[in-house]
């Protein structure tokens, strides 16, 4: 049985550069299935199931620009081979505020790391924050008011990340894993840490998407 939102067909070794690509994206990020990419991007199911089989090798601008967008990938990636291989970073970068019984030295904001693994928070990171800049900036405007570039990241990933920061003042204080420690190492220590934050965004997630819902389909 097919993984669900995988086409039912076996795969041939694509031959093609953009099919190469476009296959490697999906897997990396969503594990192979093409339906969450879609959710993502925004493409239709049938126009990435044909890239990522191979049935179409040249599709038109629009198309590459739609699925590159959120990944923060060039087109380049899609159609040159000299480009590297490993594909979009490994999710979004946010900040979120000091540990709550840091000294003085240690009250500097932490850069925390939302993988795409970590589907779905990955995903309500990208819509929560398309719904925020689509509108006005002001007073009024939920989570962000009047906060825009590095503002508006901190109040965007405070407010997801709320849960995780309230039970790290509540004494849990390895809840939240940092950027640096994220990519410390590949010790087993450093993997079971980030196996750990990745678990706890991917259940935070599944959360937000109940609470959010109405927000993001108004």
């Amino acid at each position: 049985m097919s993984r669900a939102g995988r086409p039912k067909a076996p795969l041939t070794a694509p031959a093609h550069l953009i099919t190469r690509r476009v296959r490697r994206l999906v897997d990396q990020v969503h594990g192979g299935n093409l339906r969450q990419a879609c959710q993502l991007t925004g493409l239709p199911y049938p126009t990435l199931r044909d890239l990522y089989i191979g049935g179409t090798v040249n599709p038109g601008l629009g198309t590459l620009e739609t699925l590159r967008a959120p990944y923060d990938l060039g087109l380049e990636w899609f159609t040159n081979l000299d480009e590297p291989t490993q594909g979009p970073a490994e999710g979004l970068k946010g900040v979120v505020p000091p540990k709550p019984a840091a000294g003085a030295r240690g009250r500097s904001l932490r850069e925390v790391l939302i993988p795409f693994t970590a589907w779905p928070m990955y995903e309500i990171m990208v819509k929560v924050e398309r719904r925020l800049a689509s509108e006005r900036v002001g007073p009024d405007r939920a989570i962000v008011a009047e906060a825009t570039g590095d503002a508006f990241t901190f109040r965007l990933t405070t407010f997801l990340l709320q849960p995780l920061l309230a039970a790290e003042k509540a004494g849990l204080e390895s809840i939240i894993l940092t950027l640096a420690e994220f990519e410390s190492g590949a010790d087993s220590t450093v993997i079971e840490a980030r196996e750990l934050w990745v678990g706890r965004l991917r259940a935070l997630g599944e959360t937000w998407q109940a609470v959010l819902s109405e927000f993001l389909s108004d």
